[in-house]
């Protein structure tokens, strides 16, 4: 019995159409990773698609416009300090919106056997998490989907917070330079491309920071936009002295260290729309 012409014609169609969908996807493969099937002792973590972080406790970690071709600056920040107790709570937020908007995740290097956190696939536009991560420790993961092109590094230590101010100094100290790389117990700030221009970025990743006083108190802004920006101070606690920088031209970087706890507010003077937050913290 011959096969009808119709259902021939049929699977001529579907083929043709798997070609073209192979074809326009090129060089974004799609690997799904199961978050169930990651088991863990080190984190509590739910995957969603509403953002549940609430800054400062919480930092959202940012998966930045062309990721895919990006190594160590697919993820703003590419390496976060957390501190237990304070701020170990944190989420990924996908704002890669090339080509119409590009899968990615954040997987833990140890996953499947230990899985401090996995995101599996985040779409565009999609925030997953929050995970709460209370072993101190370095935990460097990747994108299941670019795993050769996109890695990022959660630094958690340990830390009560909330304490006491100390009665000691009051003094800050400041750099702005044209290069230069974060302290290795400190915090880095994306002063995101584009935002010079977009009035409904947020300017600046994170734009809402909590750090403790001794543990990573020394925050570095990198500026990864094409113009200069200058980081301007406008409301700080009492008794705390600190500077604003001079230009901050493309990649370079401003320097400040926090020693009082306290809130510190602060804006671009070049782009007023540019607004960020800084908590610090007693240890």
């Amino acid at each position: 019995m011959s096969k009808p012409k119709g259902s021939v014609g049929v699977a001529l169609a579907v083929a043709v159409l798997i070609i073209i969908a192979v074809t326009s996807v090129g060089y974004y493969q799609f690997v799904v990773c199961k978050p169930t099937s990651c088991a863990t002792s080190t984190s509590t973590s739910a995957a969603t698609t509403l953002s549940g972080c609430k800054p400062p406790s919480c930092v959202t970690i940012q998966i930045v416009a062309g990721a895919a071709l990006l190594t160590n600056t697919a993820y703003s920040p590419d390496v976060v300090t957390l501190v237990v107790g304070v701020n170990n709570t944190f989420e990924f937020h996908n704002n890669d919106s090339q080509s119409g908007g590009v899968f990615h995740s954040a997987t833990a290097d140890t996953c499947p056997k230990v899985c401090p956190f996995d995101t599996g696939i985040i779409a565009f536009n999609t925030t997953m998490g929050p995970f709460t991560i209370t072993v101190p420790g370095t935990y460097a993961y990747f994108c299941s989907v670019h795993p050769t092109t996109m890695v990022g590094k959660v630094v958690v230590v340990a830390g009560s917070g909330g304490g006491p101010a100390p009665a000691s100094s009051s003094s800050s100290t400041s750099t702005t330079s044209n290069g230069g790389a974060t302290p290795a117990n400190g915090l880095a700030i994306s002063i995101l491309k584009g935002a010079s221009s977009d009035q409904s970025s947020r300017g600046y990743a994170p734009d809402n920071a909590t750090v403790v006083v001794g543990v990573n108190n020394t925050v570095t802004w990198t500026n990864n936009d094409a113009l200069g920006h200058i980081v301007t101070f406008t409301t700080v606690p009492n008794g705390a002295k600190v500077s604003s920088s001079d230009l901050i031209g493309p990649n370079g970087t401003f320097t400040q260290t926090f020693s009082v706890p306290g809130t510190y507010h602060y804006y671009d003077t070049l782009y007023s729309w540019m607004k960020g937050t800084i908590v610090v913290k007693s240890a």
